[in-house]
Order: structure tokens, then C-alpha cells, then sequence
């Protein structure tokens, strides 16, 4: 149950963004963001591993709407993150004056650099667990390629399941400096209706997509025909770099009433979530027979957290050791999404080979497998993933990520802002 219905963390930028002086510092808000994303996944699937899988809970109710929940959140403020900073990379990118092709061949790299070590490690680590049959499914070539989910469901049974949004990431990189370079040379617009135009693209067309696909009749179907297939769920990631436009060339709107847009923001979320309530404990058909439901459940709280971005983004750590610890997070968040399911799959493997019933210890396993996804994490961070991201310095150029300068809130105060 925790393959079929899992998730994956995408591999984002860091969390570093440019200060004024030019020196790269950390953005603590956007670190609690995707602290908070791997948070989500990670009771996700604790839940459906140590507790459904054993028998303990049954996966249905209001149990299954909150846990369902969870892993829409947790992607959905990953690919939103990465919206925002990939687009402000590509921004600022452009911005140099440097020429599209050595730009964006800088660019590929830095994010190839970053994501494909640990996934393709991690494909071998599910490989073996496969061939082991402590997991389900067979590897198959499309994995090496990131289309086992391009348009269409992924086979059964599920092999490496959570990679799914990994190719959601990787056809983004791909796609947004394409569509950067193909609609600037075939249009000629300036950066800011360039990239509104890139924006409206990665937003519009998977939207309608799934509107004119046949509608889903249950969450799995919708989670495995919709959610997951890549072509269909690249809009999150678009209004992210929505934001990152709103923020470069809107300064003013961005910096205006930061507070009432993070309300707006979280009641839209709160909105596709009691949607999701709705769906599975009394109809899945709720709006017109289920085929504008993903507006609920994916472009509510898509929205929802770009419009939070602004006030995020501007928030401070309340101590040193929580900034310490959240920073840390932030930076494990990939090696942990990767390696928690391994794990988790090697611990119930032990249970059923011990036909140990787990009973009241649960609780304690929980602990245990949250200690050693934490610590593994660690280890593969500063010893491979740390590493091997460090060598894109030696063939390509730098560019920092996050947030644009924008007016403070008291230089806005004449606009009404709070």
C-alpha cells in the first residue's frame, strides 16, 4: 500500500538565494516549506506502511481523506518550490545577456548534477529490493529515461512508484528552457511577456488535459491516471514560476498586504482539502460527474501556496537552533524521500520474516524508522549527493536562486500595504 499510493520529493534547488551584497544566504521560510512537504510525505507513508499494511488501521473514512490529504500537500508545496526557484534561475539567467543555448546547457547541467545521482542510485537500491521480491514490480528501461509515467498510468505492479514526480520534475527542466527558447524566437517578446507566456503555457495546457480526459470513479484511479502521469501535473509547478514572475516584475503587488494573500492562500488549500473530504467519504463525481475536480484538489492548493510565497518568503527563524535544524532538513529532504521507502520496505520485510506482530510497538518502529531515514540521509547527503552537486561548478556557471529584492513593507505603506 505505501509503494502504490507514494510519493516522491522532488529534487529542488537549495535554499539558498542572493543576498544584497551578492553572497548566497538561506531563505528560512522557504526552508519550513519544504521541511513541511517532506513532513507530510513522511506521515503519508508511516501511516500506510506501519499501520494500514499491518493491519492495524483500515485505509478508509476520514483516516484515508487525511492521510490522502497529506501526500496531495506534500507535492504540491514541492513543485511549487521548485516553480519558484527554477524560475527565478531561468530569470535571472536570462537576464545576463548570455546567449539561450550556453545559458540553458548551464542550466540542464546544474540540475542533472543535482537530481540524477540519487535517482539513478536510488533506481539501483529498488532494483535489488525487486530481484529480492521485498518489492513489488520490475525495473523496466523507461525509468532511465523518466517516461514510465510520461502520458500515460505507469504499469502494474508498481515498481519505484514515488519516482513518478521526479519525471514531473525532470520533464520540467527540459520543457521550460525549451519553451523559453522556442517562443522567444518565435514571438520576440520582452523577458516579462516571455516568461508569462512560458507560465501560461506549463499552467493551461495540463489543466485542460485533464479536463477533457474521461473522469476518474475513485481516488486510485484519479491518483494513478491523473495526478501521477507527468504531462497532467506540470501546471503545479507552473504557478510557481508564476510566482517568481510576480515577484521579479511585480515588486510592488508582491511586497502589498503579504498577510491577506498567505489567508487567501491557506483558505484555498483548506478549500481543496475539505474538497477531498467531500470526494471520498460521499461522492468522488462531486463537480460535473468528477471532471473539474482537480481544480479542488490540485490548482486550489497549487494557488493556494504560491500566494502564500510572498508573506513566506519573508519570515525569520525565531531562534539558531531552529534555523540550524530546519536548514538541515531542507537539505536532506531529497536523500530522505529517497531513501524512506527502502527502508520502510526492509523493515516490514523483517516483520513478516520474524512473523512478528507488532501489536503496541508500532509506535517505537515508527521512531525507529524515522531515526534511520534521518541519519541515513545525513550520510548519503555528505558523502555522495553533496558532493557530486559540487562538481557542476567545474562546467557551469552559477546562478542564484529564490526570491527577487522587493520593496520592504514600510516602503510600501503608502499602497495600503499592512
Amino acid at each position: 500500500m505505501a509503494r502504490q499510493a507514494g510519493e516522491r520529493q522532488p529534487g529542488g534547488s537549495g535554499m539558498s538565494v542572493a543576498s544584497s551584497s551578492g553572497a548566497p544566504t538561506r531563505n528560512f521560510g522557504l526552508d519550513v516549506l519544504r521541511s513541511a512537504a517532506i513532513a507530510a510525505v513522511l506521515a503519508f507513508h508511516g501511516y500506510l506502511g506501519l499501520y494500514v499494511s499491518t493491519g492495524l488501521s483500515e485505509w478508509r473514512g476520514w483516516r484515508a481523506a487525511l492521510s490522502a490529504c497529506g501526500a496531495i500537500l506534500g507535492l504540491e508545496w514541492f513543485f511549487v518550490l521548485s516553480g519558484f526557484l527554477i524560475g527565478s534561475i531561468l530569470i535571472r539567467n536570462l537576464e545576463t545577456g548570455r546567449r539561450w543555448w550556453p545559458s540553458t546547457r548551464d542550466f540542464w547541467l546544474r540540475r542533472w548534477f543535482r537530481t540524477l545521482p540519487n535517482y539513478y542510485l536510488f533506481l539501483a537500491v529498488n532494483a535489488l529490493l525487486a530481484w529480492w521480491q521485498i518489492e513489488e514490480g520490475r525495473f523496466a528501461w523507461p525509468f532511465l529515461v523518466f517516461s514510465q509515467s510520461l502520458a500515460w498510468p505507469q504499469q502494474k505492479p508498481l515498481f519505484f512508484s514515488e519516482s513518478w514526480s521526479l519525471a514531473v520534475e525532470e520533464w520540467f527542466y527540459f520543457l521550460i528552457a525549451l519553451l523559453v527558447g522556442l517562443l522567444g524566437w518565435l514571438l520576440r517578446l520582452e523577458r516579462r511577456r516571455l516568461f508569462g507566456c512560458v507560465a501560461g503555457v506549463l499552467i493551461v495546457v495540463p489543466m485542460a488535459l485533464r479536463i477533457v480526459a474521461t473522469p476518474a470513479t475513485h481516488f486510485f484511479e484519479w491518483d494513478e491516471s491523473f495526478r501521477r502521469v507527468t504531462v497532467m501535473h506540470l501546471d503545479s509547478i507552473g504557478w510557481g514560476v508564476a510566482a517568481a514572475i510576480a515577484n521579479r516584475w511585480h515588486p510592488t503587488w508582491w511586497a502589498r498586504r503579504r498577510g491577506l494573500k498567505a489567508l487567501l492562500g491557506l483558505f484555498l488549500t483548506a478549500a481543496g482539502m475539505a474538497a477531498m473530504f467531500y470526494f471520498m467519504l460521499r461522492d468522488w463525481h462531486g463537480f460535473a460527474g468528477g471532471r473539474l475536480n482537480d481544480l479542488a484538489l490540485m490548482t486550489a492548493p497549487a494557488l493556494g501556496t504560491a500566494l502564500l510565497l510572498p508573506w513566506l518568503t519573508t519570515r525569520s527563524a525565531p531562534s539558531p537552533a531552529v534555523r540550524r535544524l530546519v536548514a538541515r532538513a531542507a537539505d536532506h529532504s531529497y536523500s530522505m524521500y529517497l531513501c524512506h521507502l527502502p527502508l520502510m520496505l526492509l523493515i516490514l520485510a523483517g516483520i513478516r520474516y520474524f512473523a512478528w506482530d507488532p501489536g503496541g510497538g508500532t509506535g517505537w518502529i515508527f521512531a525507529l524508522w524515522l531515526a534511520l531515514v534521518w541519519a541515513l540521509s545525513a550520510l548519503i547527503f555528505a558523502y555522495f549527493e553533496k558532493p557530486l552537486t559540487g562538481l557542476r561548478d567545474r562546467f557551469s556557471r552559477r546562478v542564484q536562486a529564490g526570491p527577487f529584492d522587493a520593496p520592504s513593507a514600510s516602503s510600501s505603506a503608502s499602497s495600503g500595504a499592512p
